[in-house]
């Protein structure tokens, strides 16, 4: 059926009625229970179930290791201990502080120095006057405003100690932080749309990845016997393009003298060719269509053999082609918070570009390299990708 251009139609509707495609969405442990779980605050039921899904997920046994690798350090750092000091009475107290090299200068220089200090004092209060006249016949909006080339005063980490924070990330040169009360600072300017989703990633240590990734996965396979190949391709799959002239790119098969790359909609149709290729990889020759959905293959010719990547036996390579919509939003987001990896990474992904998602996490989590929550948010994206 497949030599055969009269029945090509009926092949491909045949192959894909064979597919086991999936809806399965990826379930993952959230970051408060593998912390519970590794501080021993899980009940036994929890902690029965954590052990089940632990027992088939990669990543998130990964991420325990990390946490118990991190509370053993804390656990090995040593403990300041203090010994009991004997409490001087008044007399050896005053005793020891004339003792002092300070109190032994002569009265004379002692005096001089207050005289000094004291006169440095009235100058500063003097010239004080004017300001504080000048303050309140301006009113407070204006004695409020920063000073030319300033920037306003946002309260960093060290001075709110008291709070418990969830997360504290360096982001675009400034900190981003979440408390247990889930109150976000570092990102005021930003949409309450995005304020949310931050909130939700720093909280859960996952990213929110866009549910048209579950549409476009499929199941890699192995096609056994003369003409088989590994699944072969690398990029796109399973992922949403931005671009409409996409970059493909896949595995070197062995003994290729060259490749043809084909671009087809969902019912079949080829929509664009390349010529024969040399390289492993090939830029679209015309734009695609926003918002539609597209499958590739590469036909490796060899001597006497071809070898179609992916095999015939495995789930097609699917794309998408991003909305006009969404590019435009996207455009705006990277305007509007340019630097900012946090923002970035979880914008890309809730569109559904996982290698733009990748790319701004690693940068986040080498400007933040202790932190758990970065690391945590990293991995979701790479799982995501490697379940294609």
């Amino acid at each position: 059926m497949r030599n055969d251009e009269k029945l090509a139609g009926g092949y491909g509707q045949a192959i894909s009625a064979l597919h086991l495609e999936s809806a399965f969405a990826d379930s993952h442990l959230a970051y408060q229970q593998m912390a519970d779980y590794v501080d021993d605050k899980a009940s036994d039921l929890d902690r029965e179930l954590i052990d089940s899904h632990l027992e088939s997920c990669l990543s998130c046994r990964a991420e325990l290791r990390d946490l118990e690798a991190t509370k053993a350090a804390i656990a090995e750092r040593p403990t300041a201990v203090s010994s009991p000091r004997r409490s001087l009475s008044f007399r050896e107290t005053l005793a020891a502080w004339w003792q002092l090299p300070a109190i032994r200068i002569s009265l004379q220089v002692a005096a001089a120095i207050i005289l000094v200090v004291a006169a440095i004092w009235l100058v500063k209060l003097y010239s004080r006057k004017p300001d504080q006249q000048a303050q309140q016949h301006s009113g407070p909006l204006e004695a409020n405003r920063p000073a030319p080339g300033g920037s306003p005063t946002v309260p960093s980490p060290e001075d709110q100690k008291d709070v418990p924070f969830v997360a504290d990330l360096i982001d675009a040169g400034s900190h981003i932080t979440l408390t247990s009360d889930d109150k976000l600072s570092g990102i005021d300017a930003a949409s309450i749309q995005i304020q949310n989703e931050v909130t939700a990633a720093l909280k859960n240590g996952r990213v929110k990845v866009s549910p048209l990734i579950a549409e476009l996965k499929g199941q890699s396979g192995k096609l056994m016997g003369t003409g088989s190949s590994d699944y072969g391709l690398v990029s796109p799959v399973a992922m949403v393009i931005e671009s409409r002239t996409p970059m493909f790119r896949w595995r070197a098969v062995n003994g290729a003298e060259n490749y043809v790359v084909a671009i087809y909609d969902l019912n079949s149709k080829k929509i664009a060719e390349s010529a024969p290729l040399t390289e492993t990889k090939w830029r679209a020759n015309a734009p695609l269509e926003y918002g539609r959905v597209y499958t590739w293959q590469v036909r490796a010719n060899k001597p006497g053999e071809e070898v179609i990547m992916p095999p015939p036996a495995a789930a097609e390579a699917k794309f998408r082609i991003i909305d006009a919509a969404k590019a435009e939003e996207l455009a705006q987001v990277r305007r509007d918070h340019q630097g900012s990896h946090l923002v970035l990474g979880l914008t890309y992904a809730d569109a559904g570009m996982l290698d733009e998602s990748e790319q701004e996490l690693r940068k986040l989590l080498a400007a933040n390299p202790e932190s758990t929550v970065a690391r945590s948010l990293l991995r979701s994206v790479e799982a995501q990708k490697s379940s294609k």
